[in-house]
């Protein structure tokens, strides 16, 4: 038997099983994110990109796209929004002490003004933030810088 259609006989099972192991768990509503937003007095258009670009990792509400079903891809989005929610949670916010919270401000500020966020696999799927975004988002931060 060939090589090449045993490789291919084992690839093609793999993504049959991964197909089992799909889950959207992390669907809690926007409400999740209520306190978050009330306690910084987010600005609409401050509010609008964080739910555009931020909440789908850093929140307990993801909105899943469509290739989410494909086992291999829901186990990669599974593992960002697992390792997003580990850095910064805003569903959480209110757990956090006043020093954290005020920590994550700041982050939130370098991390965009140094590209970091969104990550790389994120802006490949759901792009960039836009020049505009990115000032809102840098001006309405640039209060928390430490």
């Amino acid at each position: 038997m060939n090589i090449k259609k045993i490789i291919g006989g084992v690839v093609v099972l793999v993504l049959v099983v991964l197909q089992f192991f799909v889950k959207k768990d992390n669907i809690a509503s926007y409400e999740s994110v209520a306190k978050f937003e009330a306690s910084v007095n987010l600005p609409n258009e401050v509010k609008a990109i964080f739910r555009e670009s931020c909440y789908d990792c850093h929140s307990n509400h993801t909105k899943y796209p469509w290739y989410a079903s494909i086992g291999a891809i829901n186990l990669m989005i599974d593992h960002h929004i697992e390792e997003g929610k580990e850095h910064l949670n805003f569903s959480e916010w209110d757990k956090y002490p006043e020093a954290r919270q005020l920590h994550k401000l700041a982050e939130v500020h370098e991390e965009v003004e140094e590209n970091e966020m969104p990550i790389k696999a994120y802006k490949l799927t759901h792009g960039d933030l836009t020049a505009k975004q990115k000032q809102t988002l840098l001006e309405w931060s640039k209060k928390f810088e430490e």
